[in-house]
């Protein structure tokens, strides 16, 4: 799936905007926005966002994705880090959870995307 201008710039207003959410949700949080967003209690901190639902291509809507890199989850993993991951839907925080890198995802390399939904039921 390639992206479009329209979607590139939401995606980048949506990142900005939950970098925003959590810097207010966790008060001790300092932002350094390098390869890793931040770091919370000594350790560092990843920011993913995503959409409620979003436009498929043919088949209508579908729930958002959160995108993992597989150099940022090995980082956080090495480093006993965080996710901070946030579903926004028309603008507003609908979901928030923040989660120990090493039990979230399984190893992997390259790139991924996986369902807000899929990572809902790993942490609920």
């Amino acid at each position: 799936m390639s992206s479009t201008p329209e979607s590139a710039a939401l995606a980048n207003h949506n990142g900005k905007l939950a970098e925003e959410i959590v810097q207010a949700l966790l008060p001790g949080l300092v932002y350094v926005g390098a390869d890793l967003d931040a770091e919370y209690m000594g350790r560092p901190l990843e920011i993913k966002s995503c959409q409620m639902v979003c436009q498929a291509s043919d088949r209508g809507q579908r729930p958002g994705r959160f995108w993992f890199r597989g150099d940022q989850d090995q980082a956080l993993k090495e480093e006993d880090g965080y996710y901070a991951l946030v579903v926004l839907d028309l603008g507003n925080a609908c979901f928030f959870c923040l989660a120990e890198a090493r039990e979230l995802l399984k190893d992997f390399s390259g790139a991924m995307t996986v369902s807000w939904r899929t990572i809902a039921r790993r942490v609920v």
